[in-house]
């Protein structure tokens, strides 16, 4: 079955599955940290839920809840900018909207129970769409494949 993932180029899909187990969670972070680096989407409470996240290996009920209901923000400024004909703000505002989600999806392995590897995957496939190609995510992966 084919994953969204799995339509990226540069060979995205490849490099979330060569990842090995053991490196899953350190890249996660490294994703994370570099999607929100280049996207500007923190803020002092999303630092702070991935500050938690990264040091404890899962984030508070409420932070994550804070999390996806600033992601939905930016979503639906990303539609009002639209709506306006604001195509440089519509497309800052999806990109903070896909780099919190990338958190969100780093976050589901302690969140939601989600497998690791499938986190990596759903993890990659929004930071593809944050960062606006596959090249970043490519890099970031890349460096855990032996």
């Amino acid at each position: 079955m084919l994953n969204r993932v799995d339509r990226l180029p540069g060979g995205v899909a490849r490099l979330a599955s060569a990842v090995p187990d053991e490196d899953i969670t350190r890249c996660l972070h490294l994703l994370v940290a570099t999607v929100m680096d280049v996207t500007g989407a923190s803020t002092p409470e999303v630092r702070d839920t991935i500050r938690q996240w990264r040091q404890q290996g899962s984030a508070d009920p409420t932070g994550v809840a804070t999390l996806r209901m600033v992601a939905a923000q930016h979503d639906f400024d990303s539609f009002a900018h639209q709506r306006r004909g604001e195509i440089d703000r519509q497309l800052d505002s999806f990109r903070r909207a896909r780099a919190l989600d990338c958190v969100l999806a780093a976050m589901a392995v302690s969140t939601a129970a989600e497998a690791p590897r499938t986190a990596l995957r759903e993890a990659a496939y929004e930071a593809a769409a944050a960062l606006g190609g596959s090249a970043g995510v490519v890099g970031v992966l890349a460096d855990f494949v032996v």
